[in-house]
């Protein structure tokens, strides 16, 4: 699948909702995702932390209990583009996020290995230097999705999450392929960023570090079914 593809085949079921599960047991991570689903959310991933923890047989527990949503393999992928796409997506992946920052023959590779498993390449802008000129790159070599995404250390470093500002507005509006977001995501800041022309929210914390994490879904999913995008 081209990222041309991608925008006309699932052009009506933007806005979507991602829920990161970065946590460590699995049994924690399905819990979270039955909670979640129960409430709407479509995109289900496998967080980098837990892929460290539990391997691959996370994707496939994920797969195999919620066959009908989209399961996203966050593997973070800077090197071996063709290996480590590929064992994600042979573990039932629909997504895989690989690294912004890798070199060109990696990206190409994964891009390769996607549409040979019809499925879909995210690319993580996490410490790019350049996001907007990075997405175009990206863009321009296959990728299906790219993500703007302000990591974990870095929101506690500065006391700060990711903010909608010009650069943002702009790739949502230029771009060809969706725009996703990850970094601190909460109801209030969800709806800013799908009024912005954001297709994929992220959302972790708000929802894993929740007593309810059904709730928080619930809260995050009102949030986006804005009037004027639809669901």
């Amino acid at each position: 699948m081209s990222n041309g593809q991608l925008g006309s085949q699932m052009e009506e079921s933007w806005p979507q909702i991602q829920v990161a599960l970065d946590l460590v047991r699995l049994k924690d991570a399905l819990r979270i995702a039955r909670a979640a689903a129960s409430e709407g959310v479509e995109w289900l991933e496998a967080g980098t932390p837990l892929i460290k923890s539990e391997g691959m047989r996370a994707v496939r527990a994920l797969s195999r209990t919620f066959h009908a949503r989209k399961v996203v393999a966050d593997m973070k992928t800077l090197d071996a583009g063709r290996i480590e796409t590929e064992m994600a997506f042979e573990a039932g992946a629909k997504v895989v996020s690989i690294s912004g920052l890798a070199h060109e023959r990696t990206i190409r590779d994964s891009v390769q290995t996607a549409v040979r498993h019809d499925g879909l390449l995210m690319a993580d802008l996490l410490m790019s230097p350049n996001p907007r000129k990075r997405a175009r790159q990206l863009q321009s070599l296959g990728v299906d999705i790219v993500c703007v995404h302000m990591g974990i250390d870095a929101q506690r470093a500065l006391h700060s999450r990711l903010g909608l500002d010009r650069n943002l507005r702009e790739m949502a509006r230029t771009l060809r392929i969706p725009v996703a977001v990850a970094g601190g995501v909460n109801p209030n800041s969800a709806k800013a960023l799908v009024r912005s022309g954001v297709k994929l929210i992220i959302v972790g914390g708000w929802i894993t570090g929740s007593k309810d994490p059904a709730r928080a879904s619930r809260q995050i999913v009102d949030s986006v079914k804005l009037p004027e995008h639809g669901s």
